[in-house]
């Protein structure tokens, strides 16, 4: 084997120097990140910390939440099974009539006049079916069926309440009330047709 030339010794010298260098620089290109990345990565990492601190929360909410929801739902089921039995408005507002009737006659109230008031919207989900009526009575007549129109087994609400005097002598009072029953906006379709039409 020939002996290296002085030249032959310098090449393979600088061949080393040169792979010391590329290993350093490879080793360099594949080593893990240090601590502190870049200001962007730094931020996108936060957001998806908070994106999942979020999700957590709501998988941990989500029982809650859906209880809530049923209860909810159980005490609209209960609502609406109180609300009036009639097909349509003009029916309702007979069994208003009897209704409201039957309440005075239990509280031993006799009926002096009645009269039907415009069906109308009730929180967009609702019809309002009114009767006014007027009567006279005695004060604890009056609290009685104030009570009875509240515990009926059709939700009834008391609107435009308006009492006067009317014997002094054994504590008589004239009244003319509004009592209103509802309906599912589904059996009154001329009143959502107006409302959906005054919404356009």
């Amino acid at each position: 084997m020939a002996a290296m030339t002085q030249r032959d010794r310098r090449a393979l010298m600088l061949l080393g120097v040169a792979a010391g260098l590329f290993l350093v620089l490879q080793l360099d290109m594949f080593a893990p990140s240090s601590a502190s990345g870049s200001p962007a990565t730094d931020a996108a990492l936060d957001a998806l910390e908070q994106r999942l601190q979020l999700a957590q929360i709501q998988a941990r909410q989500r029982p809650l939440t859906e209880a809530e929801l049923s209860a909810a739902q159980k005490r609209l089921e209960k609502v609406e099974g109180r609300l009036l039995e009639s097909a349509d408005p003009a029916l309702a507002q007979a069994e208003m009539r009897s209704l409201v009737g039957q309440l005075l006659d239990a509280e031993g109230i006799p009926l002096r006049a009645s009269r039907f008031a415009p069906v109308k919207l009730e929180q967009d989900r609702y019809a309002q079916v009114p009767l006014v009526v007027e009567f006279t009575c005695g004060i604890e007549q009056m609290v009685n069926f104030m009570a009875a129109v509240a515990n009926s087994s059709r939700l009834l609400a008391t609107r435009d309440i308006r009492i006067r005097p009317d014997k002094p002598e054994v504590k008589s009072i004239a009244v003319t009330m509004t009592v209103a029953g509802f309906l599912p906006m589904d059996r009154a379709p001329e009143l959502a047709e107006k409302a959906a039409g005054a919404s356009r």
